[in-house]
């Protein structure tokens, strides 16, 4: 399992009653036998073999299950598997549109019901389980949802996701290893202070440090892989300083430039 990807099989063999739930990452629920039922802040929801379930991280819910048996397969995925699924499908969103969706029950279409079940198939019968083919069975029934009846929904929930993430999809796209990172501020129509502020809130350090880490990355990267030499990688990542480029790699690598090039031939 990768870590921003799992999937399971999860079996009920007797009634379950109100087991509280809060989840910690994104789920897609398909049940294949009996019903399980939701209980949210404004509605419950019943959700069985006919119908799947999305719900977003995050969630609080209580769910129950009232059959002797129950049987679902369980996708739990981080926000990066949908970011990076609207960033590859080029998919927009029109606020006058689409209603934000955070749990979302929709009803299986006969082209859903053979993709479910040859994947369900496959989980089942395969010991040793491919989950970059997992993942792809995943976007495919994410691109059938997309060219269905239900399309208006599921960018409903997908634009939840999305709006949550707009800053680092926007900034991720401009980004550059060359340039200064407080530049992008203007180019996100951002105060250099709101940019830091929310560069902050959403990598967990501050603009400088997190570009000074991706351009050492990209340069053990050019080290290990190319003929290029030192100074010329320095140059590359954008370090203007050929000592404190030395200095900084050393601190995060534990190895010199030069060592890590040596170490390579």
């Amino acid at each position: 399992m990768s870590e921003n990807f799992s999937f399971f099989t999860y079996i009920q063999k007797e009634p379950q009653y109100k087991n509280e739930i809060i989840l910690s990452s994104n789920s897609l629920i398909l049940v294949t036998k009996g019903t399980k039922i939701l209980h949210l802040e404004n509605e419950n929801i019943n959700v069985d073999e006919n119908h799947f379930l999305f719900l977003k991280s995050g969630s609080y819910l209580m769910s129950e299950v009232l059959d002797e048996y129950y049987e679902a397969m369980i996708f739990n995925y981080d926000d990066s598997v949908l970011l990076e699924f609207i960033s590859k499908y080029n998919i927009t969103f029109s606020k006058e549109l689409i209603e934000e969706i955070d749990i979302l029950k929709l009803k299986k279409t006969a082209e859903l019901k053979i993709l479910i079940g040859s994947t369900c198939d496959y989980m089942r019968n395969t010991a040793i389980q491919n989950d970059q083919l997992i993942k792809l069975k995943l976007e495919e029934a994410f691109l059938n949802i997309l060219n269905s009846s239900l399309a208006k929904e599921f960018k409903g929930f997908l634009y939840s996701i999305y709006k949550n993430n707009s800053f680092k999809i926007l900034f991720e796209k401009h980004f550059s290893y060359e340039d200064n990172i407080l530049d992008l501020a203007d180019e996100l129509k951002m105060t250099p202070l709101a940019f830091r502020q929310k560069f902050k809130e959403v990598y967990n350090t501050t603009p400088k440090k997190w570009q000074v880490l991706k351009r050492l990355e990209k340069a053990k990267v050019l080290l290990e892989n190319t003929s290029k030499n030192v100074s010329e990688v320095c140059i590359e990542c954008g370090f203007d300083n050929l000592s404190w480029f030395i200095q900084a790699f050393k601190k995060q690598y534990n190895l010199t430039p030069k060592q890590i090039k040596n170490n390579k031939n």
